[in-house]
């Protein structure tokens, strides 16, 4: 009597991979550092020739190119656990700003930090004792105020709050447009006054800075603590499907990687496109993002000599420049010896053309000549960076809570917590907290 053969169903292995990690920006390597010294195995994939995301310096003729102005808040507590410090060398802009109004600079200074600045600034009639004296109690109070507070206020704009302290329009278009303008990139301060107070408190307890050698330092670092291996570059992800109960992620000429959990950590719209397929509904309404364009001129002399942040105080009828910074007073190596780098910020506009840039560029150095005079006719046009996907819009801000998800994928950037770089880093430690939750528990709680 013959025997019944019996059929089994193929059972597709336990993939070797933990997690794999699309996208090796700040967020993305956060995540990778994490999950490393879980002990987990991890697959880190960026499609561009280097990590860093958004965060990356272009060497050209000697000048340091940071792809787009970006600084460092030296007080950003997951700055201060992940990074190290020393080793990025840092370099501080001096506190406060000087302000451009009147066809005239100010010096809108500290009196905490820089006590005889600041007593020059309370005799300049550039804005109200009123408004010096209401700036003095918010920083006193941003200071000593607990995290739970800023959480706890009405969610409310940022324009809107400080008018309700009794701001005068002056000291909105003098600084606070121009310089938390910069910091949003949008200079109607639509963002949330909780998240403005909260970066208020960095800025007043802490420093803007940049590494000796550029931002794109801090995503080096970063990578360079990965094992060897697990980053590779160059690996664009071409398609992400379930497979079972586990993962396949397709990087093309790259590999294919089979995993238990997929961290996307790619920019926004990138991730969108890979995830479509997964999608039983639409992704909803489309994210706002702020723009924002640089431009970079060498010189060979500097039109500021220190290191400070020059802000446009007369609004936007005087020019597209919000502000400006001569990046090699704030650390010589950003210009060869004998050069200078000013780095000018366009607030809100990226264009998309050469001639769009071209007219642009021109318009900048024509504010730029009001500014500081025929000197401007002299200044070389080394590069120029407009990013249309700068920074998402901040309306509000909440306590973090957990990774974010979407149909089983763990979502990883700054778009998802806060637009920032603490934000970035952060979102990585969520991520990995997520990928090592028990089975079932991913995607419970929402950022």
């Amino acid at each position: 009597m013959a025997t019944a053969k019996i059929i089994r169903p193929s059972v597709s292995p336990e993939p070797e991979l933990d997690a794999v990690i699309i996208g090796a920006g700040l967020a993305g390597l956060a995540c990778a550092r994490e999950l490393t010294k879980a002990g987990l195995q991890v697959k880190v994939l960026e499609a561009a020739d280097a990590p860093g995301g958004r965060i990356r310096t272009d060497v050209v003729d000697g000048f340091r190119l940071d792809r787009g102005f970006q600084v460092l808040l030296t007080e950003y507590p997951e700055a201060k656990r992940v990074l190290n410090y020393d080793a990025l060398a840092l370099r501080n802009f001096v506190p406060g700003a000087l302000v451009r109004h009147g066809g005239k600079f100010h010096r809108f200074a500290d009196p905490s930090r820089e006590f005889r600045k600041a007593l020059d600034f309370a005799f300049d009639p550039v804005v109200s004792l009123g408004d010096k004296w209401r700036m003095a109690k918010l920083r006193t109070e941003s200071v000593n105020s607990k995290e739970w507070q800023f959480y706890a206020m009405q969610d409310e704009t940022t324009r809107d709050w400080l008018r309700k302290l009794g701001f005068s329009p002056q000291m909105m278009e003098r600084f606070f447009e121009p310089f938390f303008g910069g910091v949003f990139l949008e200079r109607k301060l639509t963002t949330s006054a909780r998240w403005f107070c909260w970066l208020f408190r960095m800025f007043a307890t802490g420093f803007a800075a940049v590494p000796e050698l550029g931002m794109e330092q801090i995503p080096a670092q970063l990578a360079a603590r990965l094992p060897k291996g697990m980053l590779t570059c160059g690996a664009g992800v071409t398609s992400v499907e379930k497979a079972g109960k586990w993962w396949r992620v397709d990087a093309g000429s790259a590999g294919v990687f089979p995993t238990k959990q997929v961290v996307m950590a790619a920019r926004e719209p990138e991730a969108k496109a890979l995830m479509v397929k997964l999608r039983e509904a639409d992704a909803g309404p489309e994210r706002v993002w702020n723009k924002t364009t640089t431009i970079y001129y060498g010189a060979s002399e500097a039109p500021v000599n220190e290191a400070a942040i020059v802000l446009n105080g007369e609004g936007a009828t005087a020019g597209p420049v919000n502000h400006l910074a001569v990046m090699n007073m704030v650390s010589p190596a950003y210009a060869p010896p004998g050069g200078n780098l000013i780095c000018a910020n366009v607030v809100g506009s990226a264009p998309s053309s050469d001639e769009a840039m071209g007219a642009l560029q021109e318009d900048v150095r024509a504010q730029l000549r009001r500014w500081f005079g025929q000197q401007v006719d002299r200044w070389e046009v080394l590069a120029g960076y407009p990013i249309a996907h700068a920074l998402p819009t901040q309306s509000t801000f909440q306590a973090p809570r957990g990774a974010q998800t979407d149909n089983g994928i763990i979502l990883c950037g700054d778009y998802v917590t806060t637009a920032s770089i603490q934000g970035a880093l952060l979102s990585g430690a969520k991520a990995a907290e997520a990928v090592q939750a028990p089975a079932g528990t991913v995607g419970l709680t929402k950022w």
